[in-house]
């Protein structure tokens, strides 16, 4: 916990905003603790670039509300897929629109960077606004590597029942592109989808500590054991070409 008078305000505001939800449901607490996983680690990467104190502080409230449009997401649709919904980052930006700059204490400049960079976290940023683009990239790196460490945890479910594999999602992976573009159909589908948070992160000292953790080979145990023999090999080739990349990269 980053013992801060103005963190501990923007926890505050996430709260009042997040119990208006049914917070015994567990993908409604997934949600919660996975934002407040993300804060901190926006907040860690501000300070390894030595940000100054109202930068570190704002990368942790743009990582706070980064999820905010998954909350309304869920209570609408009961679903997290943005295919069979709306895009979260579009009603989380939506929703950050109606706050006033003074709930947070920020500029009007800081909430356009806030909204944009939210709007964006799931998305290619295709704008030319070189702040949006520098904390955009702080929300997709803590988010993914959050990611990461649920995974590894064993809290992401093995949703799917189908053997086989999909052949795009398999060559995308290979070639470390977003699969996030997908509706998974099977169990190696999904695995491979799940070990692409791994591959999302850039900053090369997050990918050292994936590495150094021994992160992509826990996913792996945790996922080949629903795999049948055949799908199980298809996975470990394709786990030991990603650790391969990532080292030499």
């Amino acid at each position: 916990m980053i013992k801060d008078e103005t963190i501990q305000n923007y926890n505050k505001i996430f709260w009042n905003h997040v119990i208006k939800y049914d917070t015994s449901n567990s993908n409604i607490l997934r949600k919660i603790i996975h934002s407040y996983s993300v804060a901190e680690k926006c907040y860690s990467i501000a300070c390894k670039f030595m940000l100054n104190k109202e930068q570190r502080n704002f990368c942790y409230l743009i990582g706070l509300f980064h999820d905010i449009g998954r909350f309304e997401q869920w209570k609408l649709y009961q679903t997290y897929n943005d295919k069979k919904s709306g895009d979260h980052g579009d009603i989380g930006a939506s929703i950050l629109d109606k706050y006033s700059n003074d709930i947070f204490n920020i500029t009007d400049r800081q909430k356009e960077i806030m909204i944009e960079a939210i709007k964006w976290h799931t998305k290619t940023y295709k704008n030319n606004d070189e702040e949006v683009k520098f904390y955009n990239e702080i929300i997709k790196n803590a988010d993914a590597y959050s990611n990461i460490i649920t995974t590894a945890n064993g809290a992401q479910p093995m949703t799917m029942t189908e053997d086989g594999y999909t052949k795009e999602i398999l060559n995308d992976f290979l070639e470390l592109k977003p699969l996030w573009i997908y509706s998974p159909n099977t169990k190696l589908d999904c695995a491979l989808a799940l070990t692409a948070c791994t591959y999302y992160v850039k900053y090369s000292f997050l990918q050292k500590e994936i590495i150094e953790k021994n992160y992509i080979d826990i996913i792996y145990e945790t996922f080949s054991q629903y795999l049948n023999n055949e799908d199980k090999e298809i996975y470990k080739n394709a786990i030991e070409s990603l650790k391969f990349k990532l080292v030499n990269n």
